[in-house]
């Protein structure tokens, strides 16, 4: 069976939508190529590690995502939709950490011992 695409030649939309899902793909390749870089990853901090593991993966899932758009699957049907759903809650979760570690209040140590060493008093010794 021999393709005949002239007649799709003519479709300006169709065009532009190729052309736009070629450079949309060229950009993730390209980023993905980055992103598995052993080298970056062993100079992320632990925190950063962590945001990096759940960006990866909820990136392959949306990769997954649109292959399923692509094959004519309803992805909102299928097992990966509750996958992105954990996803986006360890994101959270993940966040509500770092806020919590960032914003929490720190006690300096010296300072509370000065405190606590002035705000103990002796009572002197009266003479009767």
């Amino acid at each position: 069976m021999d393709a005949d695409f002239e007649e799709l030649s003519h479709d300006i939309d169709l065009i532009a939508k190729v052309k736009q899902y070629r450079d949309a793909t060229t950009k993730i390749q390209d980023t993905i190529k980055y992103a598995a870089n052993p080298a970056v990853y062993e100079k992320l901090s632990d925190t950063d590690k962590i945001q990096y593991n759940l960006l990866m993966s909820y990136c392959l899932n949306s990769v997954f995502w649109m292959y399923l758009r692509a094959e004519g699957i309803d992805p909102a049907k299928h097992q990966i939709k509750s996958e992105n759903d954990r996803l986006k809650r360890s994101m959270t979760r993940a966040k509500q950490i770092n806020d919590k570690n960032t914003f929490m209040p720190r006690v300096n140590k010296d300072a509370a011992q000065r405190f606590v060493r002035n705000g103990l008093w002796e009572i002197k010794n009266k003479k009767k």
